[in-house]
């Protein structure tokens, strides 16, 4: 009876030691992100509209369960342009793959040494930098076609390989696929996406290219980098080709003070001629962006306003397109555990 009391005592004492471990090493972050634009447009060099633009509301729900497993949960919870039918789609889209839904991504990451596997929702790994930001920091109206069109927000898995310093990653992902109805409509995994993906991270130089193969956008060849000319300037490229698009476009982005970003980009989707989903031929896309942190001591309040013409080539003409946008987001961070 003692032994028993004693091997009791002990499996006790080793369990609670456990979860005291788990407890030190667990920690998760909430982000609550409110943003409201307002984005007059003049269309076709024609007539002015108005809507609401990008305003949502996101969180970001983030962090550790222990040494090597981690979580990452983005949702966008409200989207409101012209309409509140448009804040309802969200909801509607609920297990839609070709469309956002209220759930950008919730996954799980295992590490093992150099090795990991992912496993959830999350994004597809294209090698674009306009991809890779998160959608409370985008403007649409400055992106490409593929950052527009292309659902990259996919149920499935990705495992990698990291060095140690972090600064190079290697990845094989595969996903539900864009063009799909539902998510996991079909078992023939033909129909689904493949992604294999490398990406440098170095001090002043990123680098990431990425080979997919998409049951419904056939090959997809993508790269992207960014290089800090000094300490202040960075200068961005993405390039995209795919068997009907072939798509680039070229960054600056200033530090003007510790108070004042401003961002450049021009771009062109070209269609290829056997593409007739739509009338398009071309797209010229660019804009100018201002980012103001109006608060002293943070960042957490940004100010933006935007300008972006863009003309759209079709096969009878062109139009030209002029959007503006001004706007503010917020940014509530929670240290949770």
């Amino acid at each position: 009876m003692k032994r028993m009391f004693v091997l009791f005592a002990f499996l006790m004492l080793s369990c609670t030691t456990y979860v005291q471990d788990l407890k030190a090493q667990s920690e998760g972050t909430l982000l609550v992100v409110p943003r409201l634009d307002l984005d007059p447009a003049y269309y076709g060099g024609e007539s002015w509209g108005f809507d609401l633009g990008s305003t949502s509301l996101y969180t970001l729900f983030e962090g550790n369960i222990s040494k090597n497993l981690s979580f990452s949960v983005c949702n966008h919870w409200f989207a409101f342009t012209s309409d509140i039918e448009d804040a309802a789609e969200l909801y509607r889209l609920t297990g839609k793959a070709y469309e956002c839904n209220w759930v950008d991504w919730a996954n799980l990451t295992l590490k093992l040494g150099n090795f990991f596997i992912s496993a959830g929702k999350d994004y597809m790994r294209v090698a674009n930098f306009e991809i890779e930001e998160y959608d409370y920091n985008s403007h649409w109206q400055m992106n490409s076609f593929l950052w527009n069109n292309f659902q990259v927000y996919q149920w499935g898995g990705r495992v990698g390989w990291q060095n140690t310093d972090e600064t190079l990653t290697v990845s094989l992902q595969m996903t539900t696929d864009p063009g799909m109805y539902r998510f996991f409509e079909t078992t023939n995994l033909a129909n689904y996406a493949y992604t294999f993906n490398t990406f440098y991270e170095g001090e002043t130089v990123s680098v990431m290219g990425s080979v997919t193969h998409s049951g419904s956008w056939g090959w997809m060849g993508a790269l992207g980098a960014k290089v800090g000319v000094t300490d202040v300037l960075t200068l961005g490229t993405d390039l995209n080709v795919t068997n009907f698009l072939k798509s680039g476009s070229l960054s600056l982005e200033a530090k003007v003070s510790d108070k004042l970003g401003l961002v450049g980009k021009v771009g062109y989707d070209a269609f290829s001629s056997n593409w007739d989903e739509y009338e398009f031929a071309g797209r010229f896309f660019s804009g100018v962006l201002c980012n103001w942190y109006p608060l002293r001591d943070s960042e957490d309040l940004r100010v933006h306003f935007m300008v972006a013409p863009s003309v759209t080539k079709t096969f009878l003409g062109s139009d030209t397109d002029l959007y503006l946008s001004a706007g503010a987001t917020y940014f509530f961070e929670f240290n949770l555990f």
